[in-house]
């Protein structure tokens, strides 16, 4: 699976819809054999406090992880729908820390 650009737009839409809210990625784990898991977070500004944390692996995109407010992980749920999800559950709220 490499659908990362997807994956940063739409970061980057939630984001601009909520102005008081940035992202970071990094890489967890990887051990160079075909499994990479990332970690994405969500960054309430300007405390810089962290209202959410997603996990997935990037070869298959299936979110491990998800603590983001009451936002519910199923099983096998796909990162590109988990964050379709926070964005839809998100909309018309006031995000703060």
């Amino acid at each position: 699976m490499n659908e990362r650009g997807t994956i940063f737009n739409l970061l980057n839409n939630f984001t601009t819809k909520h102005k008081n809210i940035s992202w970071k990625m990094k890489c967890l784990y990887s051990d160079g054999k075909g499994t990479t898991m990332n970690q994405i977070k969500i960054i309430s500004l300007p405390q810089n406090n962290n209202i959410g944390i997603i996990v997935y692996q990037v070869e298959t995109g299936i979110v491990s992880v998800c603590k983001y407010q009451k936002l519910i992980k199923g099983k096998s749920e796909n990162i590109i729908d988990m964050l379709l999800d926070m964005i839809n559950y998100s909309k018309g709220q006031i995000i703060s820390s």
